[in-house]
């Protein structure tokens, strides 16, 4: 009897380790496989990891990579995005690169994703839709994603574009010799060219006053001449002949080879019945758009940008 007895309590504490065990090491194993897949999810990151410097060159200079060179960095942005679907940062990124390798459609929706962060806008998506509207001739569109990256904080950019991952890979990068900073004041400044255009476009022109005067008392931004040239054209369309000339005389003073500008002072000129000096200057016009310099019209050139 007694030894039946302790057969049976050693069948029940044989069951009842044997369970405790299973547990432990399926508890184990759960453990585990999470550490498994972070570090797997870290090593398909890292063997991703694209050699930038097509990315960062077609951002420079789109005549000088294939926009088929973007992919291996297209492809490391949309793992990136897989993993973090939520982060504004690699979805303007991912956006830029959707949109030169032929997928408009999705980089808009990226960049609208990616317009705020907590409730602030963010420059590059803003800038970028802007620039996108722009293109198509959709000027409301233009001026009010323009006005959003105009309005957005510098130094929250800055913040963000150094405190990413992606950014930082990208910096590291050999090819990338820039300063971050001054390649965004010269981007901000374009977005205000941009800004000024697609008001003139929209003929308010009372509102392309205001914020050439902005943009003239900031010091931070380049292209005084522009603003000084889109404040003459503001008053010019608004009649106010000798308020323009002065404008165009202070933007010929910063920068002469602008051939539009010549065009408007001729135009000026006919109205004071100045028919000689009018002639003059329309040659002066159009001999320097015969040098088709880069430069002008301010529009000239414009292109998507991430940094």
């Amino acid at each position: 009897m007694l030894n039946k007895l302790i057969s049976i309590v050693q069948w029940l504490f044989t069951r009842v380790a044997v369970i405790y065990i299973v547990v432990f090491f399926f508890s184990l194993s759960c453990m585990d496989l999470k550490t498994v897949l972070m570090r797997t999810k870290a090593r398909r990151l890292n063997d991703a990891i694209p050699d930038f410097s097509a990315m960062i060159n077609f951002s420079k200079n789109q005549y000088a990579v294939k926009s088929s060179d973007l992919n291996a960095s297209k492809s490391y942005l949309e793992l990136v995005h897989q993993y973090l679907p939520d982060d504004e940062i690699v979805m303007q990124l991912l956006g830029y690169v959707d949109f030169y390798t032929g997928q408009e459609p999705k980089a808009i929706v990226l960049f609208k994703r990616a317009a705020l962060i907590h409730g602030q806008p963010l420059f590059w998506s803003n800038y970028n839709l802007g620039v996108i509207y722009y293109k198509k001739g959709m000027w409301p569109e233009a001026a009010e994603y323009l006005l959003k990256a105009v309005s957005s904080s510098p130094k929250l950019t800055l913040i963000l574009m150094q405190s990413s991952l992606v950014y930082k890979q990208i910096f590291a990068n050999p090819s990338f010799h820039y300063s971050v900073v001054d390649e965004l004041y010269d981007a901000q400044s374009h977005a205000y060219l941009l800004l000024l255009s697609s008001l003139l476009h929209l003929r308010q022109y009372d509102k392309m006053i205001i914020l050439s005067n902005v943009c003239l008392t900031d010091q931070d931004l380049s292209y005084k001449d522009a603003f000084y040239y889109y404040d003459g054209i503001a008053f010019f369309e608004m009649g106010q002949i000798e308020k323009a000339y002065m404008f165009f005389q202070k933007s010929i003073s910063i920068e002469k080879d602008n051939p539009d500008v010549y065009y408007y002072v001729a135009n000026i000129f006919t109205h004071f019945g100045q028919k000689a000096q009018a002639q003059q200057l329309l040659q002066i016009s159009y001999a320097l758009h015969q040098k088709n310099d880069p430069r002008f019209p301010y529009d000239a050139h414009t292109q998507l940008r991430f940094f």
